[in-house]
């Protein structure tokens, strides 16, 4: 009798994605079975796409948190001292703290410090993560992990950067424009839904990798599995 293959877990934040990713899904779903799958434009049923868009969109902010979130959390339990972070992090904190001397003096206060710092860095940053475009994001992991650019990971097979990052724009500016105006000017299609899912995808599991490997490089442990999406970019 052949043994059965374990199917592996995929790190919490990456089934946190996949989870919310899902309700993205049961919209496509919903979307199929009221419009059908033939040509044409569904207008009495297009604000399932909007729906739809702007959910992808808090699926990337949320993911985004809970990646910076995780990875400060595992470097702040696994790492031996204060110095496993990098110095415009901890530059950063002892601005705060009675200068850089606080370090010495503090025991394992320095713990408690990087995490105020980075629940500090999210109370100011929660508007701006509301649209987490490459250059919030790339601030956030920055101030909170010493991770600089995060957003150079961002290219795949028949993707560069820049048009990554392009992607990204147009796509929160799509979100803004739905939920501002809720009329948006054109219209939003089920091919503009699915090529935001993809987009969101990517750009979670390069950001997976890249910040697997920063833990790994300041502390000498992975925080957990490198993951892959295969989807049609």
């Amino acid at each position: 009798m052949a043994t059965p293959k374990t199917v592996p877990v995929p790190p919490m934040h990456i089934a946190q994605f996949l989870e919310n990713i899902a309700e993205v899904g049961q919209l496509l779903e919903i979307h199929k079975k009221i419009g059908g799958t033939g040509p044409g434009r569904r207008r009495d049923i297009e604000v399932l796409n909007k729906s739809a868009i702007v959910l992808v969109v808090a699926c990337w902010e949320a993911f985004v948190e809970d990646l910076a979130s995780l990875a400060l959390d595992f470097m702040i339990t696994h790492a031996k001292d204060h110095t496993a972070f990098s110095k415009n992090v901890l530059d950063r904190v002892a601005s705060k703290n009675s200068g850089p001397n606080a370090w010495s003096l503090a025991g394992e206060g320095w713990k408690k410090a990087l995490r105020d710092n980075y629940t500090e860095i999210l109370a100011r940053t929660s508007g701006v993560l509301n649209t987490p475009r490459a250059p919030q994001v790339d601030d956030l992991f920055s101030k909170a992990v010493g991770l600089a650019s995060l957003s150079s990971c961002w290219h795949w097979k028949g993707r560069t950067k820049a048009n990554a990052i392009a992607s990204l724009d147009a796509l929160i500016t799509l979100r803004g424009s739905i939920a501002h105006r809720v009329k948006h000017t054109s219209g939003v299609y089920k091919r503009d839904v699915i090529a935001a899912l993809h987009l969101v995808s990517f750009l979670a599991a390069k950001s997976n990798n890249s910040v697997r490997s920063h833990v790994h490089s300041s502390i000498g442990a992975y925080p957990w599995a490198r993951v892959t999406y295969k989807g049609v970019g």
